[in-house]
């Protein structure tokens, strides 16, 4: 026989025989899934929260006045005329006048382009690629 001696349990031992209490199964299951949507629900909350106060900041809330006053004076510039450097003379004229001397400037042939005149390569005088190995 062995060194340790086999125990054998006693018939009237036997095993839990009571009935296992459903009750409160049924409530811890309950008690989960309540659980389980009031978490879901405050987290859509907060994201709603969250998102809503994002979107009122980058795109509802109304401009500052430093950017009101950028805006007046861009503004004030494209429709102004103005000197930029009174020693050589240089003035800025308005957008809507600086567009129309563009175009009679541009129907008479007088653009200026300060780069000589050149064809485009054609594609035949480039070397062709090689091909990839395989």
């Amino acid at each position: 026989m062995s060194e340790q001696e086999i125990r054998h349990a006693d018939p009237r031992e036997g095993f839990d025989r009571t009935e296992p209490k459903s009750g409160a199964i049924v409530a811890f299951a309950i008690g989960s899934v309540v659980l389980l949507v009031l978490t879901i629900f405050a987290l859509q909350q907060y994201f709603n929260k969250i998102w809503d106060e994002a979107v009122y900041e980058k795109i509802l809330a109304p401009p500052s006045e430093q950017l009101k006053q950028l805006h007046y004076r861009e503004d004030w510039y494209l429709t102004h005329y103005s000197f930029t450097d009174k020693k050589s003379g240089v003035v800025r004229i308005p957008l809507d006048k600086a567009m129309d001397a563009f175009v009679k400037e541009a129907s008479q042939g007088k653009l200026f382009y300060p780069a000589k005149n050149a064809l485009p390569k054609k594609d035949e005088d480039q070397a062709p690629a090689p091909a990839p190995a395989k």
